[in-house]
């Protein structure tokens, strides 16, 4: 269920209003609807407070996440729920208020604009805020909100402020101001409005955007960093959400993935760890051109909300399975797909890339109908390692049945065979419409169209004992052609891309 959303005028507030006092409260207000949640019994869960709250404060919600947890004054579970701890107790009843203060300046001080409150001498205590209540019921599925227009940088830009996420609105637009519910002393809502601030100071022209080419989905879009326009989200996964977007230089439709979420499972002393994990991961898939893998385009993980660019593609495996309502798609578009993704897969493997998520959620299809394979290594973005500190994070189980039993155990010496493994199990789901379990009937058993040539490779491909799998992709092509050597489903050298979508 997504949590109906008031149509409130959004205006980003000015650097000018941004001052210690001003993050003290917010900060305070976090405290408050911590509390009050836990008094009632609703969800603390991160993801939900953070859709409930972030519009209510100033800079990016996960700035100020970071702060209460580095300071402890919330901690935070396994399953990601929020809990106000005895220090946090403290500062909301009144208590260590100039102490609080002082931290908010020393942690926000790159964001702060200097004004009466952040003089010599400690800080009188923030008056205590109205408690925002959140929706009854929040879920995931929530669109998440798209960032306000930036301004155009100098020619020199400075650092952006950390964790800040409000800019100038672009030339033309109206800013807006978010109306938040309040409740009061007498039990009443009423909407919190903030009063417009000063206009901020001119920047310099932007470069004038490609024209919007005609069966575009908006003309309206958010600006990131000049070059590309975000439009309306497409999907969503546990960690982000893939929006479809525009190069501005080119006029070309891309899409772009931003992982708004993936810093709200890890303490602040663990961001420069995930983003140096993220900028690997996206760095290697990015050098593999190959027809079968997803075009990396570009990436940048240097902002509050890490995205990359990718080529824009129309439809995932997922939405073919469920069109097939669980009798999974015609063999020989299941064969052509299953061939399209071993081979990318072996060019992945050739440059020394696993993916280990496979899924049909990450297998797309271009506008010809050709199967490519998407999020090499995201998995491994999140994986524990006790030696840096990471928690052992689970973030959706919709690819554990994929998953080979040494992905599951998290053995140290997981390699090309668990690719293997995650391939014979979306060969029996495109054949069959079912995941197989541990004693499974053999795909021809389940789906009599099904040649049964391809059950002892399906087979062989998925056996629980790595050593007693194919060892690479270049064998388990070996036996597709061997088994079909009268070239019922192509021989060793056709080509299998489609200039066109298939009929089939």
């Amino acid at each position: 269920m997504t949590a109906p959303r008031a149509a409130a005028k959004l205006r980003p507030m000015t650097p000018q209003a941004i001052t210690r006092d001003t993050i003290s409260e917010e900060a305070l207000l976090i405290l408050k609807n911590l509390k009050e949640n836990g008094r009632l019994g609703r969800s603390n869960k991160l993801a939900d407070v953070k859709v409930a709250l972030e519009p209510s404060v100033s800079l990016d919600f996960d700035s100020y996440f970071f702060f209460l947890r580095k300071f402890h004054y919330i901690a935070m579970d396994r399953e990601a729920q929020l809990k106000v701890t005895d220090q946090g107790e403290r500062v909301v009843e009144g208590d260590a208020r100039d102490k609080f203060s002082g931290e908010v300046g020393d942690f926000f001080a790159e964001q702060l604009v200097p004004g009466d409150d952040t003089q010599s001498g400690p800080a009188p205590a923030p008056p205590v805020p109205e408690v925002a209540p959140m929706p009854p019921q929040v879920t995931q599925d929530i669109v998440l909100e798209q960032s306000e227009t930036p301004m155009a940088p100098p020619p020199h830009p400075p650092p952006p402020p950390r964790g800040s996420r409000k800019s100038a609105p672009a030339a033309g637009d109206e800013p807006m101001v978010p109306q938040i519910p309040q409740v009061t002393p007498s039990g009443h809502t009423s909407p919190r409005i903030e009063a417009p601030a000063a206009s901020p100071p001119a920047a310099p022209a932007a470069p004038t955007p490609a024209p919007i080419p005609q069966g575009a989905t908006s003309a309206k879009g958010t600006d990131i960093d000049l070059r590309y326009v975000k439009f309306d989200p497409i999907g969503s996964g546990p960690l982000g959400t893939v929006f479809k977007g525009r190069h501005n230089a080119l006029g070309l439709d891309i899409s772009v993935k931003e992982l708004k979420d993936i810093f709200g499972y890890f303490s602040f002393l663990q961001r420069g760890e995930v983003i140096k994990r993220l900028k690997k991961e996206l760095c290697a898939q990015a050098q593999v051109r190959h027809p079968g893998v997803v075009a990396v385009l570009d990436q940048n993980t240097d902002v509050a909300r890490p995205y990359f660019v990718m080529e824009l593609l129309k439809s995932s495996l997922r939405e073919k399975l469920d069109q097939g309502a669980g009798k999974g798609i015609s063999i020989p578009l299941a064969i052509r797909y299953f061939l399209q993704l071993a081979y990318a897969l072996r060019a992945a493997h050739a440059l020394g890339l696993t993916h280990h998520n496979l899924k049909p959620e990450n297998v797309l299809f271009d506008a010809h109908g050709n199967a490519k394979v998407g999020d090499f290594g995201l998995a491994r973005v999140i994986e524990v390692d006790q030696s840096k500190g990471m928690p052992q994070v689970f973030v959706g189980t919709g690819g554990m049945g994929y998953m080979s039993p040494e992905l599951l155990a998290r053995a140290k010496d997981v390699g090309v065979a668990a690719d293997v493994y995650g391939l014979g199990i979306l060969l029996y789901e495109m054949t069959t419409g079912q995941i197989p379990g541990r004693r499974s009937a053999l795909p021809s058993e389940v789906n009599k169209e099904v040649p049964s040539k391809l059950d002892p490779i399906f087979d062989k491909m998925t056996q629980d004992r790595k050593e007693q799998r194919y060892p690479d992709f270049d064998a388990v092509l070996d036996d597709i052609y061997g088994a079909f050597s009268e070239g019922e489903y192509l021989k060793r050298g056709d080509l299998i891309m489609w200039s066109e979508p298939p009929k089939a």
